[in-house]
């Protein structure tokens, strides 16, 4: 008897995209990276424009599934996550320093250093315009 095949629900097929564009986003960067490293300078700025049109659509299907309240609260939210990411980027510096990843650490230090501007820049919104 063959297995019965489930129906995904609307919302169901929202957050799979949701989170199948994130995936492409993150991966289609990561392939720019590497591009750029080898001197593929057009792979490169294909591919992340590729990316920028993932994050679109994984945005639109947010944004009309509704996942996006009062625009102050969502500002304040994320700027508690940047704050958060700032942390715990920090410790994970540490933490390759610690294993002998210098690179690693580096990079732990220049991100969590843009997640701090990130942050100057949401409170700034917030002061100026709520």
């Amino acid at each position: 008897m063959p297995e019965e095949t489930k129906t995904m629900s609307v919302e169901e097929h929202v957050s799979n995209n949701i989170s199948g564009e994130t995936w492409e986003v993150v991966h289609y960067l990561a392939m720019a990276l590497k591009a750029d490293n080898e001197g593929k300078t057009e792979v490169a700025r294909t591919l992340r424009d590729i990316a920028l049109d993932e994050a679109a659509h994984g945005a639109r299907f947010k944004y009309l599934a509704g996942e996006i309240g009062d625009l102050r609260e969502e500002i304040e939210k994320m700027l508690s996550g940047e704050e958060g990411a700032f942390d715990g980027k920090h410790e994970g510096m540490k933490q390759a320093e610690a294993a002998g990843q210098k690179e690693l650490a580096s990079f732990f230090d220049t991100a969590a250093h843009d997640e701090g501007r990130h942050a100057a820049m949401l409170r700034n919104l917030l002061e100026q315009y709520f």
